[in-house]
């Protein structure tokens, strides 16, 4: 008979199942009313020009201005940038911040920031290139869980992972395993092609579920006093009930739908995180890049203006307006929080080459459903692009506003690596003008 070895056994049907613990999980006592079920968070890893965006200064000298044109919104008097019209059509479904702000110019330090709700001292990529402090998804895996049996909490598209995979700010930190991010894996680039579910979320075709059941059997027999052993047996009825690789499979979805989200990985991304949050997925975290491995494809210090126009501003606009108008139409835009988030802006001077460095004085960002207020231009920045100009709101208060919305009680506490408790975000409240 081939029998699974014990390590096989646990490969297949325990792989990420700390993650699908959570079902049934509820705000606690005390906590802000869910006006939230999920939140989908895109994240622009390398830093959005809120000049070629949600920002442009067309009159600004032409070393600040940039090549591009602007075009008129919904909202009277907003301007985005030329190379996003469909999502200036939308702006009265979402609301744009236009003066965001933090103190690191510094990817790595900035990337925690964004991501964790908090500096790390001494953050590099390698030494520190791992979170101590939990991302964002997995405090809301841990307060609110999934909706449906046998789902994940968190989930990351295609993985948890930044900077060519080199820093890993996107986990559970030392919330520990349980509340980790499942991974979809690579995505792919066309709207026509096969998603392969990985394996680790799927029954394997060669054992029936009388079979497996009987293996787990087998080892808690031998091992009857594992902790394990529970985890392990909670994975195999996952994959036995199949909810996961259902809601992953983007495969279901019509081409012609997969389509209007676009013919590239943003597209494929986007619609998997529309099927998530539809399974009941809490939190879902999209690395929205052509370039699925570095993820960084936002980071434009060279040739931003071709790349912007060419490669990166037309899918990104398809990808996220057909999200939110699919979300809208399926009646759950109400309920899902989309915020699009970057670690910081561009500089306002043009480099030699083209390009915008790194700049997190002041950038934009994008909120949408989930019960915030539609339709808001918030803040704004100098003429000159460089600093906020009226009401300033650090980046930090767009976390505070995220957990608001998903009912996430800002002052409760986690156990950090010594065993200190650590609110959940230590700065920030939420934005009053938003919700």
């Amino acid at each position: 008979m081939n029998f699974l070895t014990r390590r096989q056994l646990l490969g297949q049907a325990a792989t990420s199942f700390g993650a699908l613990l959570l079902p049934g999980v509820t705000a606690r006592a005390g906590s802000p009313a869910p006006k939230a079920k999920a939140a989908i968070v895109l994240f622009l890893q390398g830093g959005l020009s809120h000049f070629e965006s949600f920002d442009p200064k067309p009159d600004a000298p032409a070393e600040v201005r940039g090549e591009f044109g602007t075009i008129a919104t919904t909202i009277p008097g907003v301007r985005f940038s030329e190379h996003i019209p469909l999502l200036a059509q939308r702006l009265n479904r979402f609301s744009i911040i236009r003066s965001a702000y933090h103190p690191t110019p510094d990817h790595v330090q900035a990337i925690h920031i964004t991501l964790c709700g908090c500096e790390l001292p001494g953050a590099n990529i390698d030494s520190k290139n791992r979170n101590v402090s939990p991302a964002m998804g997995s405090i809301v895996a841990k307060v609110r869980g999934s909706h449906e049996a046998g789902l994940p909490g968190y989930v990351t598209i295609p993985h948890r992972d930044q900077l060519g995979r080199r820093l890993h700010y996107g986990d559970a930190g030392s919330l520990g395993p349980t509340f980790a991010p499942i991974d979809s894996g690579m995505m792919p680039t066309k709207a026509d092609a096969p998603y392969a579910i990985p394996v680790s979320y799927r029954m394997n075709p060669t054992l029936t579920v009388e079979r497996l059941r009987e293996r787990v059997e087998l080892v808690e027999r031998f091992e009857p006093r594992e902790p394990t052993n529970a985890l392990l047996r909670e994975g195999v009825n996952m994959l036995t009930r199949g909810a996961v690789a259902k809601a992953f499979d983007i495969n279901a979805e019509s081409v012609e739908l997969r389509r209007r989200y676009g013919d590239h990985g943003m597209g494929q991304e986007a619609i998997l995180a529309r099927r998530l949050t539809e399974a009941g997925v809490p939190f879902t975290l999209v690395n929205l890049a052509l370039d699925q491995i570095k993820g960084q494809d936002w980071d434009t210090h060279e040739d931003n203006f071709r790349l912007m126009k060419t490669e990166l501003l037309p899918p990104m606009d398809r990808a996220v307006s057909t999200l939110l108008d699919d979300l809208h139409e399926r009646g759950l835009l109400d309920t899902t929080l989309v915020a699009i988030l970057s670690e910081f802006g561009r500089t306002p001077k043009i480099n030699a080459k083209s390009g915008r460095d790194h700049w997190p004085n002041v950038f934009s960002v994008m909120l949408a459903g989930g019960g915030i207020k539609p339709g808001v231009v918030l803040g704004s920045s100098a003429s000159g692009g460089d600093v906020p100009k009226d009401r300033p709101i650090h980046i930090y208060d767009v976390q505070a506003t995220i957990y608001h919305q998903l009912g996430i009680p800002l002052n409760e506490t986690y156990r950090d690596g010594g065993g200190r408790p650590v609110p959940f975000l230590p700065e920030g409240k939420p934005i009053a003008e938003l919700i």
